[in-house]
């Protein structure tokens, strides 16, 4: 029975492993969160094995495999495979065990499981970014043709696929980064003859001006290919034996076969060569020298987004909606009705007048009368009569 993906991964990852070795927290998203308890299992069912002394003896450096060979009075000169051989040979393996690390080992079940699977590995290995799903895919694709393929056939025809559905969604920026990673696809296998078209791709796409989702970029923010780029291309160019004449040959050539058509770029393929060429000279990218060659972009237009900003670039006006401010409400105001005054007061001639009021006058104060004591005694009563 066959183990699964993640379990083939994992089995790579710890092939020659120091045995305490345990997989970081930042790539358990790869291999699982259970990936450092899983290889104790993979461990028991026969898949990888810890190494024996006489396999990692070697990993020691000459110096203490020389003072070793000395304490068992036999020499110390020589090569390092010399002295591995002479340990090996002339001392018993319980005498060096202690001393040597212990790795882990992948055994021969092992071995011919990852063998089978090689396309997901390299996956990981080389960081494509690739999904177990696509990899399927392009795998079946390949053995219903009947032809014999290998691992970097699979890898190569899964990136053809995410071309073409980058290309169809208009998500340019992760095509020029899905050329860049092809480009490094054919780097690691040293065929740099079809890693140069690839890069001239990403320059392309860079001095393009297409962003995802069929936006543009304004002038002002256009991003130039990074110089380490450049300098990629300059040193594979030279290896190539390719003048730069060569290199716009070439690279008008790798456009015209490769290159997706797009909605909108600020230079032809004609420019963007001859700007090429002044980068491979070293000369670095000013994008004022190049405002009348470029093509001006149209933000009417329906087949990308470019809103511009800063200075203007468009050929009409930008219609902006206004803003809408917020009503500032006054508080109510109570509005009284206005009072008008009644005319004045006229007695007519038969009217007999009204008897005069006195005006009161100042008030005298009141002294309060002195209260008589009830007299209750009979000899008060008596006094009274006299």
């Amino acid at each position: 029975m066959g183990l699964s993906i993640r379990d083939i991964l994992i089995l790579d990852y710890f092939d020659g492993k120091p045995l305490h070795h345990r997989i970081p927290p930042y790539k358990l998203h790869i291999y699982g969160p259970d990936a450092n308890t899983r290889i104790d299992a993979l461990m028991e069912d026969g898949w990888i094995r810890s190494s024996r002394p006489q396999e990692t003896v070697n990993m020691l450096p000459d110096k203490v495999l020389s003072d070793f060979l000395k304490r068992y009075d036999l020499s110390g000169e020589g090569t390092h495979a010399e002295l591995t051989g002479r340990v090996i040979s002339k001392i018993p393996e319980k005498d060096y065990a202690h001393g040597v690390p212990r790795i882990y080992v992948l055994t021969r079940e092992g071995k011919a499981e990852i063998g089978h699977h090689m396309a997901y590995v390299l996956n990981v290995r080389e960081n494509y970014g690739l999904t177990e799903g696509e990899i399927g895919e392009s795998q079946n694709a390949l053995t219903q043709r009947g032809e014999p393929f290998t691992a970097r056939d699979i890898l190569y025809r899964a990136f053809q696929q995410k071309i073409a559905l980058y290309t169809m969604a208009g998500e340019w920026s992760k095509l020029r980064n899905m050329y860049y990673t092809v480009a490094n696809f054919y780097l690691r296998i040293k065929d740099k003859a079809h890693a140069l078209p690839y890069l001239y791709l990403v320059f392309f796409m860079d001095m393009s001006g297409m962003g995802n989702k069929n936006n543009l970029v304004p002038y002002e923010n256009l991003f130039p290919t990074q110089k380490g780029m450049i300098l990629l291309m300059d040193e594979i160019r030279k290896e190539l034996h390719l003048t730069l004449e060569d290199v716009k040959t070439s690279f008008l050539s790798s456009i015209a076969r490769m290159a997706p058509r797009l909605p909108f770029s600020y230079f032809s393929p004609q420019m963007m060569a001859s700007m090429l060429l002044e980068r491979l000279r070293g000369r670095d990218f000013n994008g004022t020298r190049y405002i009348a060659d470029r093509n001006v972009p149209d933000p009417s237009s329906k087949s990308y987004h470019y809103v511009p900003y800063g200075r203007s670039e468009a050929r009409t006006p930008l219609r902006r909606t206004p803003a809408v401010k917020p009503k500032i409400m006054a508080p109510p105001v109570l509005r009284m009705p206005t009072f008008t005054a009644p005319p004045p007061f006229r007695p007519s001639e038969n009217t007999p007048p009204l008897p005069k009021v006195p005006r009161p006058g100042p008030e005298k104060p009141v002294m309060p009368k002195p209260s008589r004591k009830e007299k209750k005694g009979l000899l008060d009563r008596i006094k009274d009569l006299f």
